[in-house]
């Protein structure tokens, strides 16, 4: 493990080294700027074949399509392709020379790559990529549960919400981003906080089955629909350049600096919002359909168990 890790970082110091000592990227030469940088790539490889392993085991067991559907494996199959391009494909170096395309990968860790993720059911497959001895044990492991527990506790709503607020409005702040674009341990840290606090989010939306979690969820979503909206607003609207990185930057691209900060500002505002907007309005859906709907689940349980429950009490 030591020697991984080892060789992990020392691949990122060289990538480090050449992308701070390399002349600033060009149209022309755009395609040939993959970013295959070990401490990316290796971890994502490892979560596919942790998936696939995972997934012939369940299979193997259980039958094919049971427990997993072929959609939900179609989904995770998106999201990981969702993630190799914001962090592998040439959008990633590209990020270093435009804020608009700084913000469409963000867009991708944040709103596409989370959400098809999670609809693959990647915690219901992983755990089948374990022996099974191993994985009882692990998953009885205090580690594992205080694990769990912590992941279960900030993934509600309302805490999921603040995270992944506070993430957005903090490194989009001037002095955090343009510190995360020149540094790039700041910038795995920027990209962390994203995809994590976006994870715990949707994850939170994902999971509001009852009526309660699903109103919280609403307010959560609703929230982050108008902040996420506002802080789109501001950079389109701004009179002048926010971020001092992009400034002699743009030129080679056909834009000026505020132009690209404007069309930055809209792929905030629009595409992102729109996906806000669809889970604001499926949890407004599920909400206006449960009046009609006397199975639709309280907390957890059929209402009308917590109907006979409040009858009895009553008596």
């Amino acid at each position: 493990m030591r020697v991984v890790a080892g060789v992990l970082l020392w691949f990122a110091a060289i990538r480090w080294a050449a992308a701070h000592g390399s002349v600033p990227l060009r149209p022309d030469t755009l395609w040939h700027a993959w970013s295959f940088d070990p401490v990316v790539l290796v971890p994502l490889l490892l979560a596919v074949w942790l998936y696939g392993r995972g997934l012939r085991q369940l299979w193997t067991s259980a039958g094919w399509g049971r427990g997993v559907a072929l959609s939900h494996v179609v989904a995770f199959a998106f999201g990981t392709a969702a993630l190799f391009v914001a962090l592998v494909s040439p959008l990633d170096v590209l990020g270093e020379e435009l804020l608009s395309a700084h913000m469409a990968q963000h867009a991708l860790l944040v709103t596409a790559a989370p959400v098809l993720l999670l609809l693959g059911k990647p915690g219901a497959v992983l755990a089948w990529a374990l022996p099974a001895e191993s994985r009882k044990r692990f998953l009885r492991s205090h580690p594992w549960r205080a694990l769990a527990a912590l992941i279960g506790a900030l993934s509600r709503p309302l805490p999921s919400a603040f995270l992944h607020g506070l993430a957005l409005w903090g490194w989009h702040a001037p002095r955090a981003f343009d510190a995360a674009v020149a540094s790039y341990g700041v910038h795995m840290l920027e990209h962390a906080c994203f995809f994590g606090t976006a994870l715990l989010f949707w994850k939170a939306i994902l999971d509001a089955h009852s009526r309660r979690r699903a109103a919280a969820a609403l307010g959560a979503a609703f929230a982050t629909l108008v902040h996420g909206g506002l802080l789109g607003a501001l950079l389109t609207t701004a009179p002048f350049p926010l971020y001092a990185w992009y400034l002699d930057r743009t030129a080679p691209w056909g834009l000026n600096a505020l132009e690209d900060q404007q069309l930055a500002g809209l792929i905030m505002w629009v595409p992102m919002g729109i996906v806000y907007l669809g889970a604001c309005l499926a949890l407004a859906s599920r909400l206006l359909a449960s009046r009609n709907d006397k199975h639709l689940t309280v907390d957890g349980a059929p209402q009308g168990h917590w109907t006979a429950v409040d009858q009895r009490a009553r008596s």
